[in-house]
């Protein structure tokens, strides 16, 4: 007799953002997540509108939101959940954050029936030592992380972060995250630890994430390493920077899942792909036709043989004026070097990355003490406020 399998039906949410003024699109959204009937429902972080974002306000209005499902329900804190101006460090925002929202610690495991859900949160902001907006998982979260994985080993897992993990192949934001830079999670600090997890644990089936507020139709807004799927999660509030506003939904047993997207300007399910655990088949089943736009737009495809500036691991690439650096190993992006090139060169010599300026003058640029030669374009102001106390 074959073995009944139980199919579950999760709902995942992106960037919150509240808004008292837009109650009605999120109600609306809302309503349409519960006419698919979840299960669970999941939401990737930064609760809070930008009026308020990291305030006590921010969490209750993100708790009140998501109990109005119903259903049991996990969440994450991203980073603008860990700028409130009420609280004087990192660690006053974090347990605001488990007060408000009845946990013991920001990172938790979900228990998904065939699957397990493990939630990751950003724990630094003040303390971060290049953007403040920096999505970072501190070394505590990252052992538990690896305890949890090691003790679940067969179990198909879902991972649940605010930020993407570089090396996925997600799409990040040239014009933005890289040039803070906070594109990836622990973006400044040994950012391939995660992508390393992955590859180390075929049991992590699918990784969602949110940050860039981008839709559901480029072609990268979902991607696979090894075993795992990663899929970005948009927003539901104004707050889109391309228009879109959606979530997507998991239909999903112990032999697989699929993934459909919910638009929430039009009330439409789509259906996107599906996986099979046990032939080991990914099959896509819509299109995606998006580009870029002209203020948000993603970095080149990592240029491959067809690089020629290299130094190391480090690959530089030009586009829309910026010197972009990419991980030759992982084939991402990792930051901005420079900007504003119009008439300069670049160029690779005797071991050295420079730039030749108008009128023939060089310029060197020297990396900085990880070996990487992005910039940090917008530093960590709290840093600043610390050394002149």
């Amino acid at each position: 007799m074959a073995k009944a399998h139980t199919r579950r039906r999760l709902a995942v949410l992106g960037d919150l953002h509240y808004e008292t003024p837009q109650d009605g699109d999120y109600r609306a959204a809302r309503e349409q997540m519960l006419a698919l009937k979840p299960d669970v429902v999941i939401q990737l972080g930064d609760q809070g509108g930008y009026s308020h974002c990291g305030t006590w306000q921010s969490f209750l209005e993100g708790l009140g939101f998501l109990q109005g499902f119903d259903r049991p329900f996990g969440t994450l804190m991203g980073n603008h959940d860990m700028e409130g101006p009420e609280y004087a460090s990192d660690s006053e925002a974090v347990a605001a954050w488990c007060h408000a929202f009845g946990a013991t610690h920001p990172h938790r495991t979900i228990d998904l029936g065939e699957a397990l859900g493990i939630c990751l949160s950003t724990t630094r902001f003040r303390a971060n030592r290049g953007c403040c907006h920096e999505v970072y998982i501190d070394d505590e979260q990252l052992a538990w992380f690896a305890a949890t994985l090691a003790d679940n080993r067969p179990r198909p897992t879902f991972v649940f972060s605010h930020a993407p993990v570089i090396g996925s192949g997600l799409r990040v934001l040239q014009s933005v995250h890289l040039m803070c830079p906070n594109a990836w999670m622990n973006h400044t600090d040994r950012p391939e630890r995660f992508i390393e997890i992955v590859r180390g644990n075929p049991q992590i089936k699918l990784w969602f994430s949110a940050h860039n507020h981008l839709g559901q139709d480029y072609p990268d807004s979902f991607s696979r390493v090894g075993n795992c799927t990663f899929i970005h999660t948009g927003v539901i509030g104004d707050v889109s920077r391309d228009g879109a506003r959606h979530s997507r939904l998991v239909d999903y047993d112990a032999r697989g899942y699929e993934i459909s997207t919910v638009d929430h300007r039009t009330g439409r399910l789509v259906a996107n792909l599906r996986y099979d655990y046990g032939r080991g088949s990914l099959k896509v089943l819509s299109r995606h036709r998006a580009g870029n736009g002209e203020v948000h737009y993603a970095p080149p495809p990592f240029p491959g043989r067809k690089a020629s500036l290299t130094l190391g691991r480090s690959v530089f690439v030009t586009e829309r004026g910026m010197l972009v650096e990419y991980d030759a190993e992982l084939k991402a992006p990792v930051g901005v070097v420079m900007k504003g090139l119009t008439s300069a060169q670049v160029r690779v010599r005797a071991g050295e990355l420079q730039v030749i300026e108008f009128g023939g003058a060089v310029r060197i640029l020297r990396p900085n003490a990880a070996g990487r030669y992005l910039q940090v374009f917008e530093p960590n102001p709290w840093l600043g406020q610390r050394r002149s106390a």
